[in-house]
């Protein structure tokens, strides 16, 4: 069973798209010169540029959303509530963080 996607699924994948299409303008902009690349090659050049970066750019991202989770917890404390926000567990951080 596959679970849905979630808001933050919808964002990522839109902004690796948007970096794809800048990643091949980029390497068809006329300031390159004799380095400009042309053709049906480029769109794969940029999603593999991309897909390669990827996880080097996420990787911050997902260890502060980790870290926020961790003060924030789903389940809260022994009494049901969020440590840090002191209301009831899940708090509107861990409910935007963990749709």
């Amino acid at each position: 069973m596959t679970a849905s996607p979630t808001p933050l699924t919808h964002e990522l994948e839109s902004a690796h798209r948007r970096g794809v299409a800048a990643a091949g303008h980029g390497l068809q902009d006329a300031a390159l010169g004799a380095l400009r690349l042309t053709g049906s090659g480029v769109p794969v050049l940029a999603e593999a540029a991309v897909s390669s970066a990827t996880p080097f750019l996420r990787a911050p991202l997902l260890s502060r959303i980790f870290n926020a989770l961790r003060i924030h917890p789903v389940q809260g404390d022994g009494d049901g509530q969020c440590p840090t926000c002191r209301v009831p567990a899940p708090c509107q951080t861990a409910r935007e963080l963990n749709p």
